[in-house]
């Protein structure tokens, strides 16, 4: 009798700590979107001596923007990356504006702004001009330019950090669609026509 209560007591305690560890993993996990993953826009010329190649990846509540500017058209010799950080909200379908397509709300929240060096070129350059009021850039060494993104040095960014951009997406095959910037829009805010992007999913 002993023994057998010995081997319950045993059994109980195996099952309560193994119902932990699942509750435990299961907390941890973020929720994850319909966006999930990487997507990626050809190379092509984006001034009159670069070349960019851009990439957003989306992960459970983030999406992470890459412009990639290389020297030469085959988008092979980089030169700098310039990674922009959002949070993303995921929210309902909506109707466009042929009244058959839908797609889905999504609300973005700029967070940061970084900025690397890729090449010697690209720290001679970034140093000499004081590129993002900054002097000491060096190869290869992400820096965080999120407080001067909106300076004449730097980026010129027109809106500040934190500023909400309403977007619509749908994916058709492996083509990310979204709202097209002069259509109108609803009565949220929302675009009510949709395009291609150029981003396929990779």
């Amino acid at each position: 009798m002993k023994n057998s209560l010995k081997y319950f007591f045993l059994i109980l305690v195996v099952v309560i700590c193994s119902s932990c560890a699942e509750k435990e993993e299961s907390d941890d996990a973020e929720p994850t979107t319909f966006l999930e993953g990487t997507w990626k826009k050809a190379c092509s010329q984006s001034s009159s001596e670069r070349y960019s190649e851009y990439i957003m990846v989306y992960k459970n509540t983030s999406r992470n923007y890459y412009a990639n500017e290389y020297s030469d058209s085959a988008c092979s010799t980089a030169y700098r990356t310039l990674r922009y950080t959002y949070t993303l909200a995921v929210g309902s379908e909506a109707t466009m504006a042929d009244g058959s397509t839908t797609a889905t709300k999504v609300t973005l929240t700029s967070v940061g702004v970084y900025a690397t060096a890729k090449a010697d070129a690209s720290v001679s350059d970034s140093n000499n001009n004081s590129y993002c009021s900054a002097t000491d850039w060096a190869k290869d060494v992400e820096k965080d330019i999120t407080s001067k993104a909106t300076e004449d040095t730097c980026l010129e960014m027109d809106d500040a950090m934190g500023t909400v951009y309403k977007d619509v997406l749908k994916i058709k095959g492996t083509d990310l669609w979204w709202g097209v910037g002069t259509s109108d829009k609803d009565s949220e805010g929302y675009y009510t026509v949709i395009e291609d992007s150029g981003y396929d999913k990779q």
